[in-house]
C-alpha cells in the first residue's frame, strides 16, 4: 500500500511539473506544450454564431495582444459569471496546451480551474 501511494504522488507531482511558466516572450517556442501563463486581460470579445466563443486578450488588446484565450460558451455555465465580463480587466493565469490560430498563440479553456484570478 505504501509503494502504491507514493507511485500515485510521484505521477500526480511530474504532471504538476510538467507544466512551465512562461512570459509572453516565451509563447511561439511553447506551442504545443502545456504551459502556466500569467498576464493581465486587456480586453475581451465574444464572437457570435453557431457556437459563440468568448476570447480574452492577455498582455495587451486585440490586435496586439501576447496569446488570446478562448473559452467555448458549452463551457461557461461551468464559471460563475460569463467569462468575458468576469475576467475583464483582471490579472490572471492561465494554463493550458499553447496552440495556434491565424499565427497567433492562443489557449483553448475548458474548465474553469485552468484559470486562476492573481491578487
Amino acid at each position: 500500500m505504501k509503494f502504491f501511494s507514493l507511485y500515485i504522488l510521484l505521477t500526480f507531482s511530474g504532471i504538476a511539473w510538467s507544466q512551465d511558466k512562461i512570459t509572453e516572450v516565451d509563447l511561439m517556442d511553447y506551442v504545443d506544450k502545456h504551459v502556466r501563463y500569467c498576464d493581465k486581460v486587456y480586453g475581451t470579445y465574444v464572437i457570435k454564431g453557431k457556437t459563440n466563443i468568448a476570447l480574452l486578450n492577455m498582455g495587451a488588446d486585440y490586435p496586439d495582444q501576447k496569446i488570446v484565450v478562448a473559452i467555448f460558451e458549452e463551457n461557461w455555465n461551468k464559471f460563475e459569471a460569463q467569462p468575458d465580463e468576469l475576467f475583464n480587466g483582471k490579472q490572471i493565469c492561465v494554463s493550458g496546451k499553447v496552440v495556434l490560430y491565424r499565427d497567433k498563440p492562443e489557449i483553448i479553456v475548458k474548465n474553469p480551474k485552468q484559470i486562476v484570478l492573481q491578487q
